[in-house]
């Protein structure tokens, strides 16, 4: 019981001790009286309290110094060592969380971490909020919204007649984030009809954009907000479709009749891509509605938090879905291509963006930003979706696989799949030889060469150096023919040659790299039994062979400016299967004023040098490769290591030229070091760096493997 202590009623009353007493108040004086008595009282107690500690004390201290008995001893001890174990423990174990934390930290922000160097996409955009899309389409019209996407300058209607296309937003995602790769469509749609009209009446008509608002819906952390927007998402692809009987005969864009779509395109960024997919497994789906699936940073295979139960029975329940409709032929005809951001990404990781597991190569593919060409950048989780370099790549995509005039409004599947191929892989991946004809392509592709053709015609042993530094006496339609023999025993059947060139050599104009008209010539060609090839009046027959797929190599180094292009470099190879020819011949302008080079080599099949090694090994020392063949044009290095995504592997590059070479010319640009891996989902490009980290991506833990399992590690 607590009681408050009232002051009392003179000045010169003794401090007051609160005690519980019930005692008659008469007058002042024994008011006085009574507060010296409490406080005498109160005196005493405390007297006596010290006194029993200080005897207490006293007898305690002459017990200590008794010697103690063994048993107290070994008790007292193992009482001590029992408290010292557990604190050592425990500073253990704080000191390797610390350790782990910051080594895991370091390699957050500084290991695996790549330059952002995007350029800034512009966009007009209108946002028409479709109204009739109401409670007699979809239960879910209070939730979410449908818009139609107009950009400025371009879309003059605000009905649409050209292909559906439907952007659906990720996590806490805003419908409004569809306008960078929509301008970037309408962009690239009016310069490719100002350029061919004619594609117009081949079904080009361009894309009217679609775009869900999601109420901005943690979809990554529950799973009902996944089948909800699923379901929202097929209720508007049935409303799309409704729109055009009446709209295409509106507005008729070419005297070729186009077919009434009956399928939308999907794009889906983050967790949007994984809500399309769940479109298919629910009952409201209509079957034929979607044919091509593109995804920007999805993790397909795994939730990237799975902190609620039903989040992870929507992915194993979609995931089984899909591989079973591949393999009993409902899902067909479906398109499903995954673009991932790689390493900057920190929101998903980018492993989690592999399909191969989910569809067979024949109607998926997965690829990292930072091998398509002419994008060359690893992507955050954000800036994929307005990133200047990304956009315009996926609208030239989209361009190129639009047909109106099929109700799917698409190109068929595997042209599809090809041009997509085509566009996000880079041709060194195993392709270098698709393509390749060595039969001529029809009598116009037989012509003589002469001198009075071409102002010179050069053998070469080897190798082919061709530099611009041409006289300004030539003419602008000066060419050279460069020839290499083909003279070797037992046939040229698995040689190749390796062509490097820079397309300014090419350019129409001074200093121009734009390759419109004048294009590299690749000949097979034998020259006139009858005269020496150093003659001057000699003929030589030759035959144009097709020109393999260019790989471009991009001359970009971190900080480089990204609103200016990407200088690169073009390489092919072509192999030999040619025994009834003598020389292959390549031409090359000669003309005044240009700028670049060209190098060509005739050599045996590129092998790659290939070495097994393990993470042990390289924690003890450093490991040192040298290339088994001669270096050429391109060298190839295998390593077979551990293919972890926590692991990232520090290469040096050491480069040791040759004296007398070094003397005599002049190096025209660095090395360029490419990384890949054996499935072509990931790859890398490094220019004229020595120091390279080589991160993989594709394997990570927890995830399935895929259906095409590759021999090939990181190369």
């Amino acid at each position: 019981l607590v009681l408050p202590c009232m002051p009392g009623k003179h000045s010169d009353a003794s401090p007051l001790h609160c005690t519980l007493s019930v005692m008659p108040a008469t007058h002042s004086n024994a008011a006085s009286g009574n507060s010296s008595s409490t406080s005498s009282v109160y005196s005493t107690r405390l007297t006596a309290r010290l006194a029993a500690t200080a005897q207490q004390n006293a007898a305690d201290t002459s017990h200590g110094s008794e010697p103690l008995p063994a048993n107290a001893k070994q008790t007292m001890c193992s009482k001590i060592h029992r408290h010292i174990r557990s604190r050592i423990g425990t500073l253990c174990l704080l000191l390797a969380t610390v350790v782990v934390g910051l080594t895991t930290a370091h390699s957050y922000f500084h290991g695996q971490s790549d330059t952002p160097n995007c350029g800034m996409s512009y966009s007009r955009p209108r946002y028409i909020e479709q109204t009739e899309f109401g409670r007699s389409w979809t239960r879910y019209s209070a939730k979410y919204k449908l818009y139609l996407y107009r950009e400025g300058g371009f879309d003059v209607h605000d009905q649409p007649f050209r292909i559906p296309v439907l952007f659906v937003p990720g996590n806490a995602g805003s419908h409004k984030q569809v306008r960078s790769i929509a301008a970037a469509s309408s962009s690239a749609f009016v310069k490719m009809v100002g350029e061919s009209p004619h594609l117009v009446d081949e079904g080009c008509v361009g894309y009217d954009f679609f775009t869900v608002g999601l109420n901005e819906e943690l979809t990554a952390l529950h799973g009902y907000s996944i089948l909800e927007q699923a379901d929202f998402v097929n209720d508007a692809i049935r409303y799309i479709l409704s729109l055009y009987p009446k709209t295409r005969a509106k507005h008729q864009l070419s005297q070729t009749k186009m077919a009434l779509p009956t399928s939308v395109v999907v794009v889906g960024h983050s967790m949007g891509g994984v809500v399309a997919r769940t479109a298919f497994t629910l009952p409201n789906h209509i079957v034929g509605s979607i044919h091509a699936i593109f995804t920007l940073s999805t993790p397909h295979n795994n939730p990237t938090a799975s902190l609620e139960r039903h989040v992870e029975d929507v992915y194993n329940t979609i995931n089984q879905f899909w591989r079973r409709g591949f393999r009993n032929g409902t899902l067909d005809d479906v398109s499903l291509v995954s673009i991932a951001g790689g390493n900057l990404d920190s929101m998903i990781n980018s492993d989690y963006a592999f399909v191969g597991d989910l569809a067979p190569s024949r109607n998926a593919l997965s690829v990292l930003s930072s091998g398509i060409n002419d994008v060359w950048l690893s992507l955050d989780h954000q800036s994929i979706l307005w990133c200047a370099q990304m956009a315009h790549k996926f609208s030239a995509m989209m361009v190129r696989i639009m047909d109106a005039r099929q109700p799917t409004q698409l190109v068929p599947l595997d042209e599809r799949m090809a041009v997509m191929r085509e566009l996000l892989y880079p041709s060194i991946d195993g392709e270098v030889s698709e393509g390749v004809m060595d039969k001529p392509m029809g009598s116009e592709s037989y012509r003589y060469v002469r001198l009075a053709d071409n102002d010179e015609v050069k053998l070469h042993p080897v190798d082919v150096r061709a530099l611009a530094d041409y006289s300004q006496t030539r003419s602008r339609k000066a060419r050279a023919l460069h020839l290499l023999p083909l003279h070797k025993e037992g046939g040229y059947n698995g040689q190749v040659v390796q062509v490097l060139y820079d397309p300014q050599l090419f350019a129409d104009q001074p200093f121009d790299a734009s390759q419109t008209n004048v294009q590299l010539a690749l000949l097979s060609c034998n020259r006139n039994s009858t005269h020496n090839i150093a003659d001057a009046d000699v003929n030589v027959l030759c035959t144009t062979l097709s020109i393999p797929k260019v790989t471009k190599l991009p001359l970009k180094r971190d900080g480089d400016d990204p609103n200016l292009p990407v200088h690169s470099l073009h390489y092919i190879e072509y192999p030999l299967s040619l025994d009834q020819y003598e020389y292959v011949g390549i031409e090359v302008p000669a003309k005044p004023g240009i700028q670049g080079f060209l190098q060509a080599s005739l050599t045996d099949q590129p092998q790659a040098t290939e070495k097994t090694i393990g993470n042990t090994q390289l924690l003890v020392q450093p490991l040192t490769i040298v290339p088994d063949q001669k270096l050429g044009v391109r060298s190839r290095i295998k390593l077979n290591v551990p293919e972890d995504p926590f692991i990232v592997y520090r290469t040096k590059l050491v480069l040791r030229r040759n004296p007398a070479t070094a003397l005599s010319q002049e190096a025209k640009f660095g090395p360029v070091v490419r990384q890949s891996d054996g499935r072509r989902f990931e790859s890398k490009f490094w220019y004229d760096q020595r120091t390279l980290d080589l991160a993989i991506h594709g394997r990570g833990a927890y995830l399935p493997t895929d259906s095409e399992p590759s021999n090939k590690t990181v190369s």
